[in-house]
């Protein structure tokens, strides 16, 4: 009877323990906070897709693999935003796509996963030195693993302007601690997402209210591969509340909000995979 007693003793802590745990984990999910920044404007912006696991049917030599990479060039800036799964596909892709990335002038990581961190072999090959901001979330393998590529780590938890019109979202929680890179147009911002562990829409969220503008595009990975129908709906319907004009969605968005997209919501699809290229500017 003692061991019994015991036994379901411990067994209530446990439960106790892991209810704090889940508790503490979920109170710092919700936690957001909002700082307003200044960061001018950009006139134009081009976005190249250079790898994801959506093939381009008019580009079928460009190889596909679970993961996301995407170059984002500004007039004064050239960005890596996430490098893939593979240093090889990152490098064959950029070969086929005429892109050099000896020409990036940083690069921004998502978060710490594999299919976002792992083509980075390849940018350290042609840019030993190159800034990589990452978010300070990042758990400390990934960081050193960057460090020892001989590539500057930098770590940012704030929302940060980083050039003009060019400002990496500060971290928020999904698991794991993820940020996004925003771009300020005329039109409205761009908005490119990782994974969207936080949510896509809390990510919009937070860029609407820190740099004050309305949001034009969102482009990347959702996180809704395993989402239901109903679902992929209601966060449509959320992204075009907030005035979001065109919605992108590639990687780990998955094939049911894209069909929704361009069946319910055509005017607000941008059907993109590896290979597309997004222009946004007053002349676009």
């Amino acid at each position: 009877m003692g061991n019994m007693r015991l036994k379901l003793a411990i067994l209530v802590l446990g439960i106790l323990l892991a209810a704090t745990l889940f508790y503490f984990m979920f109170s710092q999910k919700q936690e957001i906070k909002y700082t307003e920044v200044k960061c001018g404007y950009v006139d134009l912006v081009e976005i190249i897709v250079l790898v994801d696991n959506y093939p381009n049917p008019l580009k079928p030599n460009l190889k596909t693999a679970w993961g996301i990479s995407m170059l984002v060039k500004t007039s004064n800036v050239t960005i890596l935003f996430d490098a893939g799964p593979s240093p090889e596909v990152l490098e064959y892709n950029c070969r086929i796509l005429g892109v050099d990335l000896s020409e990036v002038d940083f690069v921004v990581i998502s978060h710490e996963h594999g299919d976002h961190v792992g083509g980075l072999p390849y940018l350290a090959k042609v840019k030993p030195g190159c800034r990589v901001y990452v978010p300070s979330g990042m758990n400390s393998f990934t960081k050193n693993w960057i460090k020892s590529l001989n590539l500057t780590l930098i770590e940012v938890k704030e929302t940060t302007v980083i050039t003009k019109g060019v400002v990496i979202l500060g971290e928020l929680y999904g698991p794991p601690w993820e940020q996004a890179l925003v771009v300020n147009t005329a039109k409205g911002l761009v908005v490119l997402v990782g994974c969207s562990h936080p949510g896509v829409v809390s990510i919009v969220d937070k860029a609407v209210k820190e740099i004050k503008n309305t949001p034009y595009l969102v482009i990347g990975g959702f996180h809704m591969v395993s989402c239901s129908r109903d679902t992929c709906i209601k966060v449509t319907e959320e992204l075009l509340k907030r005035n979001v004009k065109f919605i992108a969605p590639i990687h780990c968005s998955g094939d049911t909000i894209r069909e929704v997209l361009e069946s319910k919501y055509s005017e607000h699809y941008l059907e993109a995979h590896v290979g597309t290229v997004v222009k946004v500017g007053e002349s676009t």
